[in-house]
């Protein structure tokens, strides 16, 4: 029997990425800051994941909205899984399901962030930004590049 591989698009759904690019200190890299706006689903947990493939993600942050306001949620841990081309944010506080923005600073090749420019209607992969790049969550989604 097969097994079955986890989908990412089951644990969170997002609804919209905004990147804005900068260069690097380095001039082979470029920094990228993306917003990603989506509903967490699922059991309660301490981590949200999603695909990416060698990219460095410097810093984390996570935000739920809800009616009561706006919470942030510290991010202790950072796991790069490069087998799975997964990165995985942890947090001390367990993340209910709800409305959440996580703001990801992270460097990317400069050549490329040269192709980010042409994808404003099409799905970028894992190897340019951090996302969950499945089909079913690509068809509903806001691609923004500031």
């Amino acid at each position: 029997m097969a097994k079955s591989i986890a989908r990412l698009y089951k644990s969170f759904k997002p609804t919209s990425y905004k990147l804005a690019l900068s260069a690097g200190e380095v001039d082979s890299y470029a920094e990228g800051l993306i917003t990603i706006t989506g509903q967490k689903i699922g059991p309660p947990s301490q981590r949200i994941t999603f695909h990416q493939k060698g990219l460095k993600i410097i810093t984390a942050k996570i935000v739920r909205n809800d009616k009561k306001g706006s919470r942030e949620y510290e991010v202790v841990r950072i796991n790069h899984l490069p087998t799975f081309e997964e990165v995985r944010l942890h947090t001390a506080e367990l993340l209910y399901p709800g409305d959440y923005e996580v703001v990801l600073d992270y460097k990317i090749d400069q050549q490329k962030a040269a192709q980010l420019e042409g994808l404003k209607d099409k799905k970028p992969n894992r190897e340019l930004l951090p996302s969950i790049d499945e089909s079913d969550a690509w068809s509903n989604v806001e691609f923004r590049l500031i």
